[in-house]
């Protein structure tokens, strides 16, 4: 019996090394300098295990961070690209958002940070936490050996990219090919894939589902002081290392400008826009503007299609965006480039085109209220159920 536990422990043990070194070669986040995968047919599939290896790489010079509209409108198929690291993290609340950041800042190879900041993200009860995430982007032994090495996430992980490798480079889709930001002609010949589909697609009861579950609760809206004070000492201390920090705005479409305005928190999302140019000049695609209701922009209600979003990345960058479909002149309309100096100038606009939307009876305010109703009655619902002995 002895010897057979020795056996079966030496045994385990060989499979666990037999294990790490199938993870060590096949190096899915790119963490090992092994090169049996060209990075090009690296997917990761959990942001939240990749991108602490992902910014420690010596290729990243930018840093595309934000929430699932970055993830999503500015994806980039591998998590990185030609210098190119997309940071975003679907529901990332700002102190994710920001340690990203600051951990990023220590790889000396980073020179530019490109920041789609919401405005959900500054309520007190957006705050969801994740030590296992924390940890990975604090470093140290224990969690790289154990997600890069012992997982049997990085395997699985690992064996998807040797599939993807063996079938060959022409089968990956060409948005893996290209390079980041994408070109002109990738992003037309990419938006008239998408044409047609998604939320200008989607039936009212759809769209009401999605702002009464999918949709952060703007009901009870608490600007959170503290979250402001870690964005903001984030980005003086991006600065101060010399990386440049772009911030900008992503699109909001009619139905969540709607939800803002309905819930009653208009002046706190001003008010936050005057806060964000103390630190600097901000891109603002959000506002009652004539992106608010291209429906065909957007795949749901709060995200845009990622040619948009390549578009948008074009545009920040200084290159021009494409002419096709009218996309250059829409969002060329819809941008608004706010500093100190026409901050109350552009608010009181964007206030004027708030208050025309609001005198109308339209489609984005009947199911956004009807959204709002039925997130009251599921809260409620939620709170006599928490009660019931």
């Amino acid at each position: 019996m002895k010897r057979r536990l020795t056996l079966m422990l030496a045994m385990a043990g060989v499979l666990i090394l037999c294990g790490a070194l199938v993870n060590y070669l096949l190096n899915p986040y790119g963490f090992w300098s092994t090169s049996l995968i060209d990075p090009v047919f690296r997917k990761p599939k959990d942001e939240h295990v990749a991108l602490p290896y992902a910014i420690r790489s010596d290729d990243m010079t930018t840093l595309l961070i934000g929430t699932s509209r970055v993830v999503f409108g500015m994806r980039i198929d591998g998590l990185s690209a030609n210098g190119f690291v997309n940071g975003g993290i679907r529901a990332a609340s700002i102190r994710e958002s920001c340690a990203t950041v600051d951990a990023a800042l220590s790889n000396a190879h980073l020179k530019r940070i490109v920041w789609g900041i919401d405005f959900f993200q500054f309520n007190r009860g957006w705050d969801p936490a994740n030590p296992e995430f924390d940890r990975r982007l604090e470093g140290g032994i224990g969690p790289i050996v154990g997600d890069t090495l012992l997982s049997l996430a990085a395997f699985d992980n690992g064996i998807g990219d040797l599939k993807r490798m063996m079938r060959g480079r022409a089968r990956l889709p060409n948005t893996a090919r290209t390079e980041v930001p994408w070109p002109l002609d990738v992003i037309c010949r990419e938006y008239a894939k998408e044409q047609g589909r998604g939320l200008v697609k989607t039936p009212a009861s759809g769209i009401v589902n999605q702002i009464s579950v999918n949709m952060p609760n703007y009901q009870g809206f608490d600007f959170s002081e503290s979250f402001w004070t870690i964005f903001r000492d984030s980005v003086e201390r991006a600065e101060r290392r010399g990386v440049e920090v772009i911030i900008f705005v992503p699109p909001m479409s009619a139905y969540e400008l709607e939800v803002i305005r309905r819930a009653g928190d208009w002046d706190q999302f001003e008010a936050w826009k005057r806060r964000l140019v103390t630190l600097g000049p901000v891109t603002d695609f959000s506002g009652y503007n004539r992106l608010a209701y291209l429906d065909d922009y957007y795949t749901d209600v709060m995200h845009h299609k990622t040619p948009i979003g390549e578009a948008i990345l074009r545009i920040l960058l200084g290159m021009p965006a494409p002419a096709c479909y009218g996309i250059d002149q829409n969002l060329g309309a819809a941008m608004v480039r706010l500093d100190r100096r026409n901050i109350e100038i552009e608010i009181a606009a964007q206030d004027r085109m708030m208050r025309e939307a609001s005198s109308a009876d339209s489609r984005y305010g009947r199911l956004a209220e009807a959204a709002l109703v039925d997130q009251r009655a599921r809260l409620k619902a939620r709170r006599e159920a928490s009660v019931i002995p």
